[in-house]
């Protein structure tokens, strides 16, 4: 599964099979991510009372003290759901990985990308 970040520039690739994380700057071939690297990560929810702070706590446990400046939200134009934008300091594949996989598990998490 690949993803475009529109704000970032580049393409953000789910694990292969090999387990490689890629990269890929506009239409160039992937480029697989060199680690420790900033990894942007998005996570839509259902906007809850405490939603925001449950994931914070994830990302936390996963991803080490968060910088909450850096941290941006942006809502549904409804208000029903929330994006919330983490930048992590990665430090590789096996972090990003379970990261993702305790997001998932957050009943209140619809995607991550």
């Amino acid at each position: 599964m690949t993803v475009y970040h529109r704000d970032l520039n580049f393409k953000l690739a789910m694990p292969g099979r090999d387990g490689a994380i890629l990269l890929s700057m506009s239409s160039d071939a992937p480029e697989r991510v060199s680690f420790p690297c900033d990894y942007p990560i998005k996570v839509m929810v259902r906007v809850e009372d405490g939603v925001r702070s449950h994931v914070d706590a994830i990302v936390e446990r996963h991803a080490g003290p968060l910088d909450l400046a850096a941290v941006t939200e942006r809502p549904s134009a409804q208000g029903n759901f929330l994006g919330i934008t983490y930048v992590i300091r990665a430090t590789g594949q096996d972090q990003i990985a379970q990261l993702f996989a305790a997001l998932k598990l957050c009943p209140q998490v619809m995607l991550v990308l």
